[in-house]
């Protein structure tokens, strides 16, 4: 994947290959093509599961550089500027063709706010760093689908070129160490540092991926334990004889875990923890099994003609398929892929990736023969020439976008205009006239998924363990009145919101919000089973914490309705008493029953996909202009507005009222997603900042009068 070994390895010269090396590297080259063909059958006909097969390419990049490096300085023969040129110039090419495919698949199919994200990535991938993008970027490695980073493949290929760049120094340090002692000693201290360092990896590697699983999934730190596992086998492997069929045995084993891999173990929610020891194992047997001078039946069939043409379009393979997936959801507009659609793209990704081998190969060649120095030079050359062409285009992009939001900040007063988002809505503010508003929309498109009034500190994610974690907005002393908010993104959301209301009115809200989890006494029912034992431990915990404060005077509490719960037994299979009956269980357990709850309403639910709301919604609201979108672009009230157990639950707590908030979004028949010259929702179901800030002073009025009158009552927005 990152060494391409799709051209065998030449002996070092002066010396003749042997039977057995050259029958290892035909095992290793085939190894290579059933990992990665597993790798791209697995993401495009099991929606983006892992199969493992990047662990295998780790294991068998650290394995064959070692192999090579060690080698070489024993022999006094390794060339640095020759090493990286050669090296580099045929990783280069193939991933700067599909970088730059990427770039105008992204400008023809992906939505105009993804462009500034990929940009950056193509940057990162070019100069591999990719992988540290991901984490600082907070981004997951999930499943394949439309919202997904088209290049997060290219993590693995960060991985390995930083490997490739340290590993040859490292190399020559542990020769010059161990000086005129020689090859053994070399490799005596090769073994015993690199044996140290793979086994601290793995511990970082467990450790990190408890605490917060991926980022530990792209940390260079917490995958060198798979490279180091390849390095320290190609020091020992020397010493090692074994008989025929024991080798035999081992090798058909270690290709039965690599095969076996992605059927048992999804490695994107797991790995590079204990479980990536499965693949690992895998690979290390197989490479441990080549030690046999007589053919196996894993040699055989490993040399199959297929299995060696796969090997060699290996690397452009994994570079294309994934790329051409997100782009064909994208294009689609499909959360998942058909099987006759999978194979097409597989079919596709395969030509491309042959047409590059076969179009690039000869370039790399030609470079090589020209001078040492000259594939080095070409490589630098090409990858500055499109990180640098990247980056140009990007600070325009950027220039463009920041641009057009300070005009229209400057038009808005930072989304104080008074003429701006619900106000507009309010009679006794008709007519509403800012003739500096006309053709104004807020916020900019481009700029619409992260237009949120979001306030530090009280949003948990994807740490591991969970962590409560809280903010406070308002006075922190000296206030009048102490809430408590909340719920999931949809709490969130209204963050900016909170802190006018708390400002406002003397009071003091503190705001708790999790990704995907609300306070509720019943577990999430989510597609994978860690989601929800995280929602229960931080319910756990909001409840332990709301022990402390037993003198609170009401819990503002809301979440999405679009999430489940599990029913209980006598339940049947209706959603909202499940969801209802699970609210009115877990707000029993507040210390207080003289603190109210305030049942909020979740917001109309424009649009259940955020693709589709890209794709469709957002257009016609482009297309329509801000004049226009309010009625062109419209939903009927009944078809937006989603039952999400709220009401039902405040019926049964004797001290809660329900808030119904809807006329603050919609018409009496209708919803839109401009209302005012601003843009009401980021993704179709959660609200940009922009209009969360507009509506605070409506929120504000609905929450005194719950916690002034008599509970079991409904309070909702009507227009006078």
């Amino acid at each position: 994947m990152a060494l391409d070994i799709a051209s065998r390895p030449p002996a070092a010269p002066g010396t003749v290959r042997t039977d057995r090396s050259r029958g290892r590297i035909e095992e290793i080259h085939g190894l290579r093509g059933i990992a990665l063909a597993l790798v791209a059958a697995f993401h495009l006909f099991g929606n983006g599961r892992v199969s493992g097969g990047v662990d295998v390419f780790l294991v068998l990049s650290g394995f064959l550089a070692t192999r090579s490096h060690l080698g070489r300085v024993t022999r006094g023969d390794l060339r640095l500027v020759e090493y990286y040129g050669r090296t580099f110039l045929r990783l280069v090419l193939p991933a700067l063709v599909v970088l730059a495919a990427c770039w105008v698949l992204t400008l023809l199919v992906a939505p105009e706010m993804s462009w500034h994200q990929t940009g950056r990535e193509i940057i990162a991938s070019a100069l591999y760093y990719l992988n540290w993008e991901m984490i600082s970027g907070q981004l997951a490695y999930g499943a394949a689908g439309p919202e997904a980073s088209p290049l997060q493949h290219f993590w693995s290929l960060s991985v390995q070129g930083q490997f490739f760049l340290a590993w040859p120094l490292v190399i020559l340090a542990f020769g010059a160490l161990a000086g005129r002692a020689g090859s053994r000693a070399t490799r005596v201290l090769a073994a015993a540092v690199v044996g140290l360092a793979t086994v601290a990896s793995f511990a970082f590697a467990v450790q990190l991926s408890r605490a917060n699983q991926p980022e530990a999934y792209f940390h260079t730190g917490a995958r060198f334990w798979e490279l180091g596992a390849g390095a320290l086998l190609a020091i020992v492997l020397p010493r090692v004889r074994m008989p025929a069929p024991v080798a035999g045995f081992l090798a058909a084993a270690g290709l039965a875990l690599v095969v076996s891999c992605g059927f048992v173990i999804d490695g994107g929610a797991v790995f590079p923890g204990p479980l990536a020891l499965w693949p690992v194992a895998g690979a290390l047997l197989v490479v441990l099994g080549s030690v046999s001078e007589r053919p196996t039946l894993v040699r055989r069939a490993l040399n199959l003609r297929p299995v060696t043409f796969v090997a060699d379009i290996s690397y452009g393979l994994y570079l294309w398929h994934w790329v051409l997936l997100v782009a064909f959801l994208q294009w689609r507009q499909h959360e998942t892929i058909s099987v006759p659609d999978a194979a097409l793209l597989l079919g596709v990704a395969g030509v491309l990736a042959w047409a590059t081998h076969k179009a690039l190969d000869p370039l790399h060649a030609a470079a090589v023969r020209r001078s040492r120095a000259t594939p080095l030079i070409a490589a630098v050359a090409a990858v500055g020439l499109v990180a640098g062409g990247s980056y140009a285009g990007l600070q325009a992009v950027d220039r463009a976008q920041a641009a057009e939001q300070a005009r229209i900040d400057e038009l808005v007063s930072g989304g104080e205009h008074p003429c701006l988002g619900a106000a507009v809505l309010d009679p006794a503010k008709r007519p509403c006239e800012a003739p500096e508003l006309e053709g104004v929309m807020v916020p900019a498109v481009a700029t619409l998924d992260t237009d949120q009034h979001s306030v530090e500190g009280c949003w948990s994610n994807k740490e591991r363990p969970v962590e409560l974690r809280i903010c406070t907005v308002g006075p922190a002393t000296g206030y009048d009145r102490h809430l408590f908010a909340v719920g999931d993104s949809h709490n969130h959301a209204l963050a900016g919101a909170y802190q006018w209301i708390a400002e406002r009115y003397n009071w003091r809200i503190d705001v708790a919000g999790r990704a995907g989890c609300h306070w509720n006494s019943r577990s999430r029912l989510a597609a994978g089973t860690e989601l929800a034992g995280l929602c229960d431990q931080w319910n756990q915990q909001v409840t332990e914490h709301l022990r402390a404060i037993p003198e609170l005077d009401a819990i503002i509490a809301t979440h999405s309705a679009r999430t489940s719960v599990q029913n209980a037994p006598g339940e049947g299979d209706d959603r909202i008493v499940a969801l209802a009956n699970g609210l009115a269980e877990q707000w029993a357990l507040r210390p207080s029953g003289a603190t109210r709850i305030i049942a909020l309403k979740d917001v109309p639910v424009f649009e259940y996909s955020a693709t589709r709301y890209w794709s469709e919604v957002v257009p016609c609201v482009t297309e329509a202009g801000p004049g226009k979108a309010a009625a062109a672009c419209s939903r009927p009230r009944a078809d937006v507005v989603a039952g999400d157990g709220l009401r039902e639950a405040a019926r049964r707590d004797p001290n809660a009222v329900f808030v119904d908030a809807t006329d603050l979004y919609c018409g009496p028949e209708t919803c839109s997603p401009v209302i005012g010259h601003a843009i009401v929702y980021r993704d179709g179901f959660h609200l940009t900042g922009v209009y969360a800030r507009s509506v605070a002073p409506y929120l504000g009025e609905l929450f005194a009068d719950a916690l002034s009158g008599e509970p079991g009552r409904v309070v909702e927005h009507r227009w006078g």
